[in-house]
C-alpha cells in the first residue's frame, strides 16, 4: 500500500485557496466562541475559564504549527490520518483516522442540537429533533454536491458570525451595549476552589477544537504549500481574538451562575443588552455558526473516512469519488447516520466530552507525528518541508504533554465517558493492528512525495 492508493479512483478537484482554508478551520471552531465553551465556568467560575482559553490557546497555537508543517509537506486529504500512516505506522494511523472522525461527527451533532434549540425556543411548537435531521441532511447533501460551494457557503456563515461578535465587542466598550458589570467578575471568580481552576480545563479546547481540520483540504488545495499554513495561521489568530472577545462580553454581562449553564451564551448577552439589533444579529451568528461547523465537519469527517477506506482499513467502497462532483460521496452520505445518532442523545454537554475526548487523541498523535517526520526527514529543503514551524520539536513534546494534562481533567465530573472513550480508542487501535497484517503497506516516497528516501533507508 503505496502513500498515494487511490488506484481505480477518480482524484479529488484542486480548487481551493487560503481563504477557503481559513473558512474549513474557523468555520469549524467558531461554533466554540458561541456554546460550549462557558461550562467552564461552571466548573472554575471565569478565572477558571480564563486559565482554560490559555492553556488551551497555547496548546492549539503548537497544534496548528505541527499541522500546518505536516500539511504543506505532505499535501493529503487525510491530514493527521496521513501523517500518522507515513511517519508513525498503521495501528496509530487508524487510530487517528477513527478519532479525527469521531470528533467531527460529534461536533456535527452538538451543532445540530443547539440549532434545533434555538428553533424551538422562537418557535416552541416545532420538535427539536426533526429540526435535527433536516440540518444533517441538508449539509450533507451540500457536501455531495461539492466542496467549493459547501466552503464558499462557510466562508459567508463564518465571516457573517465572527461580524456579530466584533460589533457587539465594539459596541459594548463604546458604551452603545447596556452596562457592562465587573461584579460579575469578583462573584463568579472562583466558585469551587482552585481545583475548580484546573477542572475547567477539560472544556477549555472547545474554544478552538477542530482547527487542525484546515489542514485536512490540503490535497483539494490549488497551492497547499502556500494555502495551508496562511489559511491554518490566520485561522487561529482569529478564534484567539474572538475568545478573548466572548469572554470578555460573557463574564460581563451574564452572572457566572446563569453562564455556566448556557445553551447559547453569546445570544443570552446579547439579550441582557436590550439592544434589539444586537439581539437579532447574535441569534443570527449563533444560527450560521453552528451552520458553518456542521458544515466544516462534514467535509472533514468525510475525507477521514475517505482516507481510511482508501487504504483498505476500510471497505474500500467508501473510497469512490463522484464522477461528477469529484467528491468522496459515499464517505460523505456515511457522515449523516452516525451524526443523528449522536444528536438523537439531545445531552450537549456529553456529545461535547465526547468530541474533546477524541480531539485529544489527535493532539498527542499530531506533534508526534510531526517528531517522526523530522527524524526520517531532517533535512529543512522546499521540496520535503516548504513551511517550517519555529522551536521544533520542542514544541511538539510541550503539546503532547498539554493534551495528557487537559485529558486527565476530565475526570471531574466526566470520569465514565474519559473511560470509555480510552477504552473504545484501545480497541480500535488493537483491532486495526490486527486487520493491518493483512494489507501490503511499501511507501515510495519519491513517487508518491517526490521525497528522497528517509534517514534510515540509507
Amino acid at each position: 500500500m503505496s502513500g498515494n492508493t487511490n488506484s481505480g479512483h477518480a482524484d479529488v478537484v484542486k480548487t481551493l485557496r487560503p481563504y477557503h482554508v481559513w473558512a474549513l478551520g474557523v468555520g469549524i471552531v467558531l461554533v466554540g466562541e458561541y456554546m460550549g465553551w462557558n461550562f467552564t465556568v461552571a466548573k472554575g467560575g471565569i478565572l477558571g475559564s480564563l486559565f482554560a482559553m490559555l492553556v488551551a490557546g497555547t496548546m492549539f497555537v503548537m497544534v496548528s504549527l505541527c499541522a500546518s508543517e505536516l500539511g504543506s509537506s505532505t499535501k493529503l486529504a487525510g491530514g493527521p490520518y496521513d501523517w500518522a500512516r507515513l511517519f508513525v505506522g498503521p495501528g496509530a494511523a487508524a487510530l487517528v483516522g477513527l478519532a479525527v472522525y469521531m470528533e467531527f461527527i460529534a461536533l456535527e451533532a452538538a451543532d445540530a442540537i443547539v440549532v434545533a434549540s434555538i428553533t424551538n425556543s422562537i418557535f416552541p411548537e416545532i420538535e427539536t429533533f426533526p429540526v435535527t435531521l433536516l440540518i444533517i441532511s441538508f449539509l450533507t447533501f451540500m457536501n455531495y454536491r461539492g466542496v467549493v460551494a459547501a466552503l464558499n457557503l462557510n466562508f459567508a456563515l463564518t465571516f457573517t458570525a465572527l461580524l456579530a461578535i466584533i460589533v457587539f465587542f465594539f459596541m459594548n466598550i463604546t458604551g452603545f451595549a447596556g452596562t457592562w458589570h465587573p461584579e460579575y467578575l469578583i462573584s463568579g471568580a472562583i466558585p469551587n476552589g482552585f481545583i475548580g481552576i484546573f477542572a475547567a480545563l477539560q472544556f477549555g479546547p472547545w474554544f478552538y477544537l477542530g482547527i487542525e481540520g484546515a489542514a485536512m483540504c490540503a490535497e483539494e488545495c490549488k497551492h497547499p504549500t502556500r494555502a495551508v499554513p496562511l489559511g491554518q495561521q490566520a485561522g487561529m489568530i482569529t478564534l484567539l481574538l474572538g475568545s478573548g472577545m466572548t469572554l470578555y462580553l460573557c463574564s460581563g454581562l451574564i452572572p457566572a451562575a446563569e453562564l455556566g449553564s448556557s445553551v447559547y451564551p453569546l445570544f443570552e448577552a446579547a439579550t441582557a443588552t436590550g439592544s434589539t439589533f444586537l439581539i437579532a444579529a447574535l441569534g443570527i451568528g449563533t444560527l450560521f455558526t453552528c451552520l458553518a461547523s456542521a458544515n466544516g465537519t462534514v467535509c472533514d469527517a468525510s475525507r477521514s473516512w475517505f482516507a481510511l477506506s482508501r487504504d483498505k482499513f476500510l471497505t474500500n467502497w467508501f473510497a469512490d469519488v463522484h464522477p461528477r462532483y469529484s467528491t468522496p460521496y459515499r464517505a460523505v452520505i456515511f457522515t449523516m447516520p452516525i451524526a443523528i445518532a449522536f444528536a438523537f442523545s439531545g445531552f450537549l454537554d456529553q456529545v461535547i466530552t465526547f468530541s474533546i475526548t477524541s480531539g485529544l487523541i489527535c493532539y498527542v498523535m499530531i506533534p508526534f507525528s510531526l517528531i517522526r517526520f523530522r527524524k526520517l526527514f531532517p533535512e529543512h529543503s522546499n521540496k520535503v518541508r516548504p513551511f517550517v514551524g519555529p522551536l521544533q520539536p520542542i514544541i511538539a513534546y510541550i503539546t503532547i504533554f498539554l493534551a495528557i494534562v487537559i485529558m486527565s481533567t476530565l475526570n471531574w465530573g466526566y470520569n465514565y465517558n474519559l473511560i470509555f472513550g480510552l477504552l473504545f480508542y484501545v480497541i480500535a487501535y488493537f483491532y486495526f493492528s490486527w486487520r493491518y497484517k493483512s494489507i501490503e503497506i511499501n511507501h515510495d516516497w519519491g513517487e508518491d512525495l517526490g521525497w528522497p528516501e528517509p534517514v534510515h533507508r540509507r
